[in-house]
């Protein structure tokens, strides 16, 4: 079985997945390859680890966002064509799980179309009464976001207004892209409910698939 698990930065994708592991599944995180993957481009403008790839990126206001958006698909696009050809391939792996970032469904669409097909796609949702404290994590904690054209700032907005009027809008772009993508949606309460145990998370699953 592989499970792909898609959804936005703090949906819970890397929390599943680690609990996953710790009942057998090989657990491959997208974000850590990534960031090797930029590892010289960051070295060479003094940057390194997770959070400076989002200081290296920058917010969609700063100058260089476009181009590091691109940089980024590129080389996320690159880490997962390698990680379906290579990683999830091999013979003596039965249960894999890849933790996505929340860009996935901007990569390439021969690694949607093998990810569609050959693993079990599964979106752990972020409901819109969620979104406020999302923002404010996303605030706080930055992580690589991929904002496309979502964000447009109005005249007599200062960068801090135009992101939180727009992170809602992203957020709905991106719940529509990654629904269509998903074999199943779970729940983003059910996901955190105190009785809701990793044996659950799989029963909804592979109910499903």
């Amino acid at each position: 079985m592989i499970l792909t698990l898609i959804g936005m930065s703090g949906a819970g994708k890397t929390y599943w997945s680690k609990k996953l592991a710790e009942i057998g599944f090989t657990r491959y995180c997208c974000d850590d390859l990534i960031e090797k993957s930029l590892g010289t481009i960051l070295k060479k403008q003094g940057y390194q680890g997770i959070q400076d790839v989002a200081k290296w990126m920058g917010q969609p206001y700063d100058s260089q966002h476009q181009q590091t958006s691109n940089i980024y698909i590129r080389e996320e696009t690159k880490v997962m064509q390698k990680l379906l050809s290579n990683g999830v391939k091999k013979p003596n792996v039965r249960n894999i799980v890849i933790d996505t970032t929340g860009s996935a469904i901007y990569t390439d669409n021969h690694v949607l179309d093998f990810i569609s097909s050959k693993t079990i796609i599964v979106y752990l949702e972020t409901p819109q009464s969620v979104q406020e404290q999302m923002f404010q994590v996303y605030l706080t904690d930055p992580k690589p976001v991929i904002w496309g054209n979502v964000f447009k700032k109005k005249k007599n907005e200062t960068d801090r207004q135009a992101l939180a009027r727009c992170y809602p809008i992203l957020l709905q772009t991106r719940s529509k892209k990654y629904k269509k993508l998903a074999h199943r949606t779970l729940d983003y309460h059910r996901l955190r409910a105190s009785d809701y145990k990793t044996e659950d998370f799989l029963k909804e699953v592979t109910q499903t698939a």
